[in-house]
């Protein structure tokens, strides 16, 4: 699958199982299935007698009902004397990409702290925290390179230890080995991402890839960059939009953070387009005891807010009062992970997220199956992200919504599903 240089630690080379393709045709226990996008007029009728099978066999096979809507994605079985082939609907390439691979390993810190131990063996076991998320997020780009070599597609790999620092981040530039790559994924951070794109933001024969970080600062005038998290404007316009579509309750309040305020405002703005009246609130209290009678027995509650302390806070306050809520936020909640489960139900918290993962799908089950497969382990959020992004940018595989941020600058993912919990489980709102 072409040269994989993989500079840091021996993990990245384990394990090379044969996976199970993934793209728009995938195997799954030896039964092919065809990736099929509903259009405008599709029925259920209509899908079944153009691939020839009963429409039973596509409820089962996607778990689904007969209602469907537009750009839904169906796994359609192929019969194995069916006139389609799996090659009709498979993307085949001669393609060749050399990737650069930016994220911080922290490779000199596990080295010491492995010197420290007297014990090697034990010591070889040992990985420091703060390099889990790059680790993890390598996983799902190894597991993609046995997708995408499926495809014919060939993957030159160079990784990069960024370390979390700008200095050196300058010696990777200046080592001149992202000038001949055609795709950079990362830096993870902000900062380190401004130092790449301002060295490689104008290239026109290369994208530079922003897998995590909710900074925009990056993308102006930098036409050839890429943002995978979706940016507090378009998250706004997707909470606002659902409020308007489907809520009848008319009493809705923000909370916000004064430090936040034009977040609230913003949203506030976007609201009136759609309903009469929105009250904002500045919440200098969160004690339940004081914010309690500011609260209407039933009541819409949105927190435009990316501070962890203040977030879990309001939901834990909104917990305690005796009200029918529904509170909307931003798609950090997700990341918060000592959150209540019962009280993210209890409160029907919804907000978007641009790393959905759903395995009610086939695209993410077969995900799951491959990564389980490889890893024996469950993968992370991080190792999703990865893996979309290569299966995205070489395997022609449309996972993200990309627009033009502004004229002259780089593109943004709008892709960003507004989601809640259920029964303990992460699903789509109902659009």
């Amino acid at each position: 699958m072409g040269i994989i240089r993989i500079i840091l630690i021996s993990i990245f080379l384990i394990l090379s199982n044969a996976l199970l393709a993934f793209n728009d045709t995938i195997t799954v226990d030896n039964s092919k299935y065809i990736k099929y996008e509903v259009k405008v007029g599709d029925s259920m009728n209509s899908i079944a007698n153009f691939f020839g099978i009963s429409i039973d066999k596509i409820i089962k096979s996607n778990e689904t009902g007969f209602e469907l809507y537009l750009n839904q994605v169906l796994f359609i079985p192929i019969k194995s004397s069916s006139n389609i082939s799996a090659q009709d609907n498979i993307f085949k390439s001669n393609k060749e990409f050399d990737i650069a691979l930016l994220l911080p390993f922290y490779k000199n810190l596990n080295d010491t702290m492995v010197a420290s131990f007297e014990d090697k063996k034990e010591a070889d076991k040992i990985i420091l925290n703060k390099s889990q998320m790059a680790l993890q997020f390598m996983q799902g780009v190894l597991l993609s390179l046995d997708s995408l070599n499926k495809l014919g597609v060939k993957i030159n790999l160079i990784v990069h230890d960024t370390r979390n620092d700008s200095l050196q981040i300058e010696e990777i530039v200046k080592s001149k080995s992202l000038d001949t790559v055609d795709i950079i994924i990362g830096p993870i951070y902000s900062k380190n991402l401004q130092i790449i794109s301002n060295y490689y933001g104008k290239d026109n024969d290369k994208i530079i890839i922003s897998p995590l970080s909710r900074s925009i600062d990056f993308l102006k005038n930098n036409k050839s960059t890429i943002q995978i998290n979706t940016p507090f404007k378009t998250q706004s316009k997707i909470i606002t939009d659902h409020i308007i579509k489907n809520s009848k309750e008319k009493n809705i309040i923000i909370c916000y953070n004064e430090n936040e305020k034009g977040y609230a405002s913003h949203i506030e703005n976007n609201l009136l387009k759609g309903v009469e009246e929105v009250e904002m609130m500045s919440m200098i209290y969160t004690h339940v005891d004081s914010v309690r009678h500011q609260f209407l027995d039933t009541q819409i509650v949105i927190l435009p807010s990316f501070n962890r302390a203040f977030v879990s806070k309001m939901l834990s306050t909104l917990g305690g009062i005796d009200s029918n809520f529904v509170v909307y936020g931003l798609s950090n909640i997700k990341s918060y992970d000592h959150l209540d489960y019962d009280n993210l139900m209890h409160l029907d918290v919804h907000f978007p997220d641009p790393y959905f993962f759903d395995l009610n799908t086939k695209r993410d089950s077969v995900f799951m199956y491959s990564f389980e497969k490889k890893f024996t382990t469950i993968p992370s959020k991080f190792s999703l992200v990865g893996y979309n992004i290569m299966l995205n940018f070489c395997g022609e595989v449309n996972l993200y919504n990309l627009e033009r941020f502004r004229i002259g600058s780089g593109k943004i993912n709008k892709f960003s599903p507004l989601v809640h919990y259920r029964n303990y489980e992460l699903i789509r709102a109902i659009k």
